[in-house]
């Protein structure tokens, strides 16, 4: 039988937390003296272990008290719940390696990166299913799936491009260039996008009730002011199937 101080010591918790979670019903002294010292044995170890690695696995004080009130046998099964959950969460945790992979790919290519731009991309990189999802309420899914199918296979030349010629019209709107450079700039911009892909865009949007995008799910990099300056520009250069489509 342990006493508490010497119970903390072999745990690795503190006195405090061992009051707390006795308070909380998770874990009862097997006796307490007269004086009100509380003992523990090692029946309590095993308690504490599983507290420990139930806490690990994200669960709640809360959902703990309710699974020992289950005994083992719910204590099992969520488990096994736990663990779908995790094999999602890893999952999740890969696709945010792969994603920051390519970000830094990309980066590492580019001459010159605003950090606004190159967030903007790595947000987009990251909530990409989240993106697909919204897409499904406007969009036909074989659409979705040919855009990001397209986005998946040419993903670091098409960012790459994405960043450079984004750099290049942000700086334009901040010191003018001549017209036929800056119509070049906006020409290759518009056509990032392959222009089949883009005709079914626009095709669908005319079906949808779309009119306007998620801020948050589809970040501009661009300001507003920036992004009027652009379809002016485009209007004035003759560029009615470039940037204003998009």
């Amino acid at each position: 039988m342990y006493s508490i101080g010497q119970f903390a010591k072999k745990t690795g918790l503190t006195v405090r937390a061992l009051r707390f979670y006795s308070d909380k019903g998770l874990l009862d002294p097997c006796r307490i003296s007269e004086a009100g010292h509380r003992y523990y044995n090692d029946e309590s170890i095993v308690r504490v272990q599983k507290i420990m690695t139930l806490k690990y696995l994200d669960y709640s004080l809360e959902d703990i008290e309710a699974l020992f009130s289950k005994g083992e046998t719910g204590l099992i099964e969520s488990l096994q719940f736990q663990r779908k959950q995790l094999e999602k969460k890893r999952k999740h945790l890969d696709n945010i390696i792969a994603n920051l992979d390519q970000a830094i790919a990309i980066g590492e290519r580019s001459e010159s990166i605003e950090p606004t731009i190159f967030l903007s991309f790595i947000h987009n990189l990251l909530k990409e299913e989240e993106q697909k999802e919204y897409l499904r309420q406007y969009f036909p899914k074989a659409l979705i799936d040919k855009m990001y199918d397209y986005f998946e296979v040419n993903l670091i030349e098409m960012n790459h491009q994405y960043i450079q010629l984004t750099h290049q019209l942000k700086q334009a709107y901040i010191e003018p260039i001549p017209d036929k450079y800056l119509q070049s700039i906006i020409e290759q911009f518009s056509m990032i996008i392959p222009q089949e892909i883009a005709m079914e865009i626009a095709e669908a949007l005319k079906d949808s009730d779309l009119t306007e995008m998620d801020e948050w799910l589809f970040p501009s990099p661009f300001t507003k002011e920036e992004e009027d300056w652009l379809i002016e520009q485009a209007k004035r250069l003759g560029l009615y199937g470039g940037y204003d489509d998009e």
